[in-house]
């Protein structure tokens, strides 16, 4: 009988010291779904590449040095009408931190611009709500585009020979 006494009190204090080693916390999740504001593609396609084309580091001899801009377009669709912002998020150039990082050259990144100058560079990794005129575009009735263009930008006097790719993703934000 005592063994079995002891026993039943050896199983009560394990479960009432187990319940307390559990109640450690919490953890809220929050969140929301919403709509899809726009279908996206660039220029109109499917397939999502811009070609730079190849240069010689020759042509880069001093920060500031670009290669021939290549024009493309963010074209939406199924959008409601307004104004929408582009935010462009990917890893930037040590150098400058207005240019892509590229995959291996070194000395030189990818610029992203408004279609109308290469100086207004759009600006990259902003926070939602920063607004950045050169990545504006309005959709009227279902659909809208924004030009741009992208080019390789020397960050100094010496570029190294290399593969010049980089990765940039794309999210839209009603402005």
């Amino acid at each position: 009988m005592k063994t079995q006494i002891a026993l039943l009190l050896g199983t009560i204090t394990a479960l009432i010291m187990t319940t307390h080693a559990l109640a450690a916390g919490q953890i809220n999740f929050t969140g929301e779904i919403v709509s899809a504001a726009c279908d996206v593609k660039i220029n109109n396609g499917s397939n999502n590449e811009i070609a730079l084309g190849k240069w010689p580091t020759s042509m880069f001899k001093a920060a500031g040095d670009k290669s021939t801009p290549q024009t493309f377009s963010i074209d939406v669709t199924n959008c409601a009408a307004g104004n929408y912002q582009v935010n462009f998020s990917g890893a930037t150039d040590t150098a400058n931190a207005k240019l892509l990082k590229t995959s291996a050259a070194t000395g030189v990144g990818i610029a992203i611009a408004n279609a109308s100058n290469t100086s207004n560079l759009v600006s990259l990794n902003t926070t939602a709500g920063t607004s950045d005129s050169n990545a504006v575009f309005t959709a009227t009735g279902t659909s809208g585009s924004l030009p741009l263009q992208a080019f390789y930008q020397a960050t100094g006097a010496t570029v190294a020979a290399g593969k010049a790719d980089a990765t940039v993703s794309i999210t839209l934000q009603v402005k």
